[in-house]
């Protein structure tokens, strides 16, 4: 099932991989002001999470606009909801407490990659999508993770 990052589509690749900066950078931001100051952690742990909920979102309108191409699962109960779970769990996280919301996000990727590497064993997506979406969902998870020791550390 893995491939090689060679087979994944250049663009998709490279617009992934951008798409990691605001994760990294707001993770390093929290990371370096954990010593300094709490309201600048809080404000990069805050716009970490959003930039997390938002994506996490974007990955279940991927799954729904898969679903597109498909009447009969079109008209389906479970794939249309397992589509829209991620935006409601990305809303939840952002009503929690800081440590509470990395970590319903940490889960929410993590499950949203099994859901993915489920799909494309069915043939429903591309094999290449779930080899970037480990790449992706690895760097998405790390920065997360840092920024719940930032948390612990200050």
């Amino acid at each position: 099932m893995m491939h090689q990052v060679s087979s994944i589509p250049r663009p998709a690749l490279v617009l992934g991989l951008g798409g990691l900066l605001p994760f990294l950078a707001t993770a390093v931001a929290a990371w370096v002001y954990a010593d300094l100051s709490g309201a600048a952690t809080n404000e990069a742990i805050f716009a970490l999470g959003g930039y997390g909920a938002v994506i996490l979102s974007f990955l279940g309108g991927v799954r729904w606009g898969k679903l597109l191409d498909d009447d009969t699962r079109l008209r389906q109960w479970r794939p249309l909801t397992m589509s829209i779970v991620p935006s409601l769990v990305a809303w939840a996280a952002l009503l929690l407490p800081p440590s509470s919301m990395l970590l319903l996000l940490i889960t929410g990727f993590a499950c949203q990659l099994a859901l993915d590497y489920a799909a494309a064993r069915r043939g429903e997506l591309p094999d290449w999508f779930v080899t970037l979406r480990l790449i992706l969902t690895g760097g998405a998870v790390f920065s997360l993770l840092v920024a719940l020791v930032a948390l612990t550390v200050r």
